[in-house]
């Protein structure tokens, strides 16, 4: 009796397999660039809420805020890991919004957009990793 059944010959499995691997090495530098960029965009609106809360406290007290955990920080992560650490510097008259991206959490990679900062007057920065400018929004 022979065989009648039709099935995969081991030839058709391993090109399947190096297609599928093909494919998914050209969209993983995609995904993960994706990834880096929705972490800074969330990074940009948490700023700009810590701003608004500092305008509202300054309203309420005639100063602003220095320590951070006076803001509430809606965090963005997963696993445990912040991806920023946000720090606020009051200045002269005014005060600087810092966000880094925290060595542990999921935004480590993003060696371009390291540091993004707000300051009360509405001017946005962002910095490398090792310091040069770069305009990531």
């Amino acid at each position: 009796m022979g065989n009648s059944q039709r099935a995969f010959s081991l030839m058709e499995l391993l090109l399947v397999l190096a297609l599928v691997g093909i494919i998914l090495g050209l969209a993983m530098p995609t995904w993960r660039q994706h990834q880096l960029s929705v972490g800074r965009q969330q990074a940009w609106l948490q700023l700009q809420r810590i701003g608004l809360q500092q305008e509202i406290w300054h309203l309420q007290h005639g100063r602003y805020f220095e320590d951070i955990n006076l803001a509430s920080i809606e965090t963005h992560h997963g696993q445990g890991q912040e991806r920023y650490h946000y720090q606020v510097t009051l200045l002269d008259a005014g005060f600087l919004l810092s966000a880094t991206v925290n060595h542990d959490g999921l935004q480590k990679l993003d060696a371009l957009c390291w540091s993004l900062t707000l300051s009360d007057v509405g001017e946005m920065k962002s910095l490398g990793k090792a310091g040069q400018i770069h305009h990531c929004r």
